[in-house]
């Protein structure tokens, strides 16, 4: 009978050990990565961040980062569905260039968000996604390159309009290297997708 009491009460501690024991912590991450299906990972981001920065200033260059990063997201995919859809070789090769150069926006901004500890969206925001399913559903392909170069020429004029606004009203000089650079590129992909959409118009 001592026996089997031992036995129990080895047992009952190497349970209460297993129970207790170190757990598994999620690794600190600046990307949210909610379930796609469920969330907008730009929405989680925006929260995370209001809990992080105090001062106006420090979270509305966190906004910006954020919305910059789920475009990002947005130009690239847009680009691909170009290079996998459109008929037309200007258009195949511009869109090329868009993905190659937003990829590297992209990097950037998301090394910027990692040494200023801004959590950042893992993929593009909803209305995004919409638009490309909308895009995606064009089946004529004339209608599809019409549509895919004003699409370009709306984001990246807003795009414009965003980095220009943040170059104005950012202190943090990190932010300012990082509008700089990539506002020439930005205005050379307008151009091209402007070019893009007036020669479509002019083959009518």
């Amino acid at each position: 009978m001592k026996h089997i009491n031992k036995l129990f009460s080895f047992l009952c501690v190497m349970l209460a050990l297993v129970a207790c024991g170190p757990k598994e912590r999620p690794a600190d991450a600046t990307e949210a990565t909610e379930d796609a299906a469920t969330t907008d990972t730009k929405e989680a981001a925006d929260d995370a961040n209001d809990e992080k920065f105090e001062t106006n200033k420090a979270e509305s260059d966190a906004d910006f980062i954020v919305n910059a990063v789920g475009n990002s997201y947005a130009e690239i995919e847009t680009a691909q569905l170009a290079g996998q859809r459109s008929d037309n070789s200007e258009i195949k090769e511009v869109a090329r260039l868009l993905e190659n150069e937003h990829n590297e926006l992209l990097k950037d901004l998301q090394s910027f968000a990692g040494k200023k500890q801004i959590t950042i969206p893992s993929q593009k925001d909803d209305a995004a996604r919409k638009n490309i399913e909308d895009l995606n559903k064009e089946d004529n392909i004339r209608d599809f390159n019409k549509e895919w170069c004003k699409d370009m020429v709306d984001s990246h004029e807003k795009s414009i309009q965003k980095f220009e606004n943040r170059l104005q009203k950012t202190e943090d000089p990190d932010m300012k290297t990082l509008v700089n650079k990539a506002l020439p590129h930005l205005r050379m992909h307008l151009e091209k997708v402007k070019a893009c959409e007036q020669r479509i118009a002019e083959a009518k």
